[in-house]
């Protein structure tokens, strides 16, 4: 079975002098921490809600005051949080747009203070077979952000797990982890190639996990910007 998490994000070519040096450069601080308060509804009893449950996630910031996520971090929300790197101070956010099928979720924070001193992330290529690969997030295990490495395994029609359609991903062989989700994954020149949501979890298998590649990304963020919400 499939379980999501996962992780993506996007970069500016000129804004990486030494990719070495990834602890110093800015757009680190791009890449924010989700904690997202859920109420699933009870379908067999409809008047009534579950309990509630909390989970943390990924996001990043892309521009006009906008974070993109997972569409399954903030499934079923009723109060969203974001905090930034290196910052105790949470901040509320609101889900602008959520694509079910291709598990992307854009949200805003109106406070200004939130965007203050930050730059946004740029949208790269589509990678090559054995290309590098990095990716950025906050997943269980720590409060600080988390940095993991490997290459592109093979890019072909996969099998969103939280929308159940076929879509174009990218396979990769970095750690992906509870709270990953929605974080940047990008190249070694520092382009963002998608973003990092689901692993494939088997006896058989090791070191399987799935980015939603640039091209699906781009579709859902021109969706919104021509029609004000996902169609």
């Amino acid at each position: 079975t499939r379980k999501d998490k996962g992780l993506s994000i996007d970069f500016k070519e000129s804004q990486v002098a030494d990719f070495e040096d990834l602890e110093e450069d800015k757009f680190l601080n791009a890449v924010v921490k989700v904690y997202c308060t859920h109420i699933r509804p009870d379908y067999g009893l409809p008047w009534q809600k579950q309990r509630q449950h909390s989970s943390t996630g990924s996001a990043f910031m892309i521009g006009d005051n906008k974070l993109l996520t997972n569409a399954h971090c903030v499934e079923h929300d009723t109060q969203i949080k974001v905090k930034r790197r290196g910052d105790d101070k949470k901040y509320v956010a609101k889900v602008l747009a959520r694509g079910t099928e291709c598990d992307l979720a854009m949200l805003s924070v109106e406070n200004e203070e939130f965007w203050r001193g930050t730059e946004p992330l740029q949208l790269g290529r589509l990678p090559c077979l054995q290309d590098s690969v990095t990716v950025v997030g906050y997943p269980l295990g720590g409060d600080t952000i988390s940095v993991t490495k490997g290459v592109v395994s093979r890019i072909e029609v996969t099998p969103y797990a939280h929308g159940t359609s076929d879509l174009l991903g990218v396979q990769i062989d970095a750690a992906i982890n509870a709270g990953n989700s929605g974080g940047p994954a990008f190249n070694e020149q520092g382009e963002c190639i998608g973003v990092a949501f689901q692993v494939f979890r088997s006896d058989e298998a090791e070191n399987i996990g799935y980015v939603i590649p640039t091209t699906v990304v781009s579709h859902f963020l021109n969706d919104y910007r021509k029609n004000g919400k996902y169609t």
